[in-house]
């Protein structure tokens, strides 16, 4: 029957005139090299975009795992922090041996307020903290208050921390054992034995819940596809923390994907109801958790798809344009046909330092003219693309880096742990408020750019700290017009240049410190100024501050460097930052910045 039909085709083929036989044939040849073109650049492209969306999922599977450190790190310092309070320490050591003759029920009471105000100071303010509640060793319960019919659930824990001096464990997502705002939430817990700091003798168990949704939020906006998704999983399978509240404590163990999922198999490709999705999971040691990101590989590939039904677009004017000349002249467009057919190979190949080079002036010649452009804009724009990614993951970093010093940290411990031996205790709890508020601010909730309101705030905030520790040796004035304060700016500007002129240029001088930070707008441009009355520096270290150095200076010039990049890398290269310093006298650092308002264009 094909046998047939291929002689029937021939004989009528060769029936036909020669220009009609050579549109025919041409037509069909090309229309097979656009197809062929189409459907290989579209697997090409597919499995490179899949290969990147890979990369790109497992990069978000670690931010996930770093913040989920950062959270558990911050509830066990807290949790630190609670138990070696002096009140809480010394009330709960006069329960062990209470006077003779002491109404139990009322000395209980005086206790539990006691202990109540100073875990409330203690969790006040801190978003990620849902409760602390104490046991002590006769099963009395103490909470920071707002708590209602709270159920002990200690004993498997005095059982568990029976016989070592210090005990420490993290229970996986549960409804919570008190009711709260007149519901229960599920919580993540940390329970700790903490013991009397001078008998070491035991005191009972601390426990410290944070709310699932807090820790779901902090990954809620990574975006993965449109409706990809990531969840965490134990290793039941059962889901315990994740975007969609409904879904928390189900499994997924019946899933085909769930196999590889526990075997940290990444990058897979499963047909889930009909849907191919790509699952990629990172396991999370510190809780025995599974951290799984899921995405239909039909929105991976969604821009690909577009270009390749532009691609055929296209190949169809390829072929009008094809058959148009042929019938005109058959002869002159044999060469230039060959040569674009070359040319589009070298270019399927991933080869993109191509250009056509034809004489001719017609359809042809406009089409290769259009065609080089094109090659041009996409090796452009590839480039362009692939360093401001780099470029701007450098500056992520730089910024999360900056965002947590681990020096200023510890120094403000320090000066909390000096203070607790001089018992001012008002002084503790200023200075602790004053550094949650600190922390508070420079998450901003993960945004890179804020108002100029809120730079400020999280700079008044850093001051209040340096004045706790410096005392009467530093002084600061903000003098900002109030009409900026809508303005935006780079997170973290100012705090970096607060530290430089402190530790470059206040702390080697004698007398009193004095920082001025002035804010206004001038020919359309945002300047903030900050001042100081050090010892000053040598243009050469201003340069270097600045532009960084190779040498053994990067660590000094670390914070205001990158300030400076960041500023150029959101705002343009005609902004950043200006030093002006008279050795003896002192330092004005000037960051000029765009007039822009929350929500602008170029942010």
């Amino acid at each position: 029957m094909l046998l047939q039909l291929s002689k029937r085709f021939n004989r009528w083929a060769y029936s036909q005139s020669i220009h009609t036989r050579i549109i025919l044939f041409f037509t069909v040849a090309l229309s097979l090299l656009i197809t062929a073109l189409a459907v290989s650049n579209y697997q090409i492209s597919s499995v490179i975009l899949i290969k990147n969306a890979i990369n790109s999922t497992s990069q978000n599977l670690v931010l996930v795992s770093e913040k989920l450190d950062l959270i558990f790190d911050n509830a066990e310092n807290y949790a630190k922090i609670s138990i070696q309070n002096r009140i809480i320490q010394e009330t709960l050591i006069s329960a062990e041996s209470p006077p003779a003759n002491t109404d139990t029920s009322f000395s209980y009471y005086q206790r539990y307020i006691t202990v109540q105000n100073a875990l409330s100071s203690i969790a006040d303010g801190k978003s990620f903290v849902d409760a602390i509640i104490m046991y002590d060793n006769d099963h009395q319960i103490y909470d920071s208050g707002g708590l209602q019919s709270i159920q002990d659930v200690s004993m498997a824990f005095f059982d568990r921390f029976k016989g070592s001096a210090f005990g420490l464990a993290w229970e996986e997502t549960k409804p919570s054992n008190y009711w709260k705002d007149s519901k229960q939430n599920s919580v993540v817990s940390l329970f700790q034995r903490f013991n009397s700091q001078e008998t070491a003798a035991s005191l009972g168990i601390l426990q410290l819940s944070i709310k699932e949704r807090y820790i779901s939020d902090q990954y809620a906006n990574i975006q993965l596809g449109h409706s990809g998704e990531i969840y965490i999983i134990n290793d039941d399978g059962q889901i315990v923390s994740g975007k969609h509240q409904d879904q928390l404590y189900s499994s997924i163990s019946n899933m085909p994907f769930y196999p590889a999922v526990l075997q940290q198999q990444g990058g897979n490709k499963y047909l889930i109801d009909g849907t191919d999705y790509l699952v990629i999971s990172r396991k999370y040691e510190r809780l025995n958790w599974t951290i799984v990101g899921v995405v239909p590989i039909s929105e991976i590939t969604e821009d690909n798809q577009l270009l390749t039904g532009r691609l055929f677009t296209l190949g169809i004017v390829f072929i009008g344009l094809a058959v148009i000349l042929t019938l005109l002249i058959t002869k002159s467009i044999t060469r230039p046909l060959h040569q674009i057919k070359e040319t589009v190979k070298r270019v399927k190949q991933g080869e993109l330092d191509v250009s056509l080079d034809i004489e001719s002036r017609d359809e042809i010649g406009e089409l290769a003219v259009e065609f080089n452009r094109m090659v041009s804009r996409t090796k452009a724009l590839m480039q362009s693309n692939l360093e401001e990614e780099k470029k701007r993951k450098e500056y992520e970093l730089a910024a999360i880096q900056a965002q947590i010093n681990p020096h200023f940290l510890y120094n403000t411990l320090e000066s909390i742990c000096g203070l607790a031996e001089l018992k001012r205790n008002g002084d503790i709890i200023m200075l602790v408020n004053q550094l949650a508020r600190f922390y508070r601010g420079i998450l901003s909730k993960g945004n890179a750019i804020i108002s100029v309101g809120d730079e400020m705030m999280i700079t008044q905030h850093y001051l209040d700290i340096l004045k706790v520790r410096y005392g009467d040796k530093l002084n600061y004035a903000i003098n900002v017009d109030p009409s900026i304060l809508s303005l935006v700016t780079v997170k973290l500007l100012l705090q970096p240049l607060v530290e430089n002129s402190v530790y470059h240029g206040l702390k080697h001088k004698r007398g009193k410190g004095l920082i001025e930070i002035n804010g206004y707008v001038q020919a359309n441009r945002l300047y903030l100024e900050l001042k100081d009355n050090g010892v000053g520096m040598d243009p050469e270290l201003a340069r270097r501050l600045i532009r960084g150095s190779d040498s053994g200076h990067k660590a000094e010039s670390f914070g205001v460097k990158s300030t400076n990049d960041r500023i150029k890398l959101y705002f343009g290269p005609e902004y950043g930052l200006q030093i002006d310093s008279v050795q003896g006298e002192g330092t004005t650092i000037t960051a000029i910045l765009p007039t822009l308002h929350e929500g602008s264009e170029q942010q």
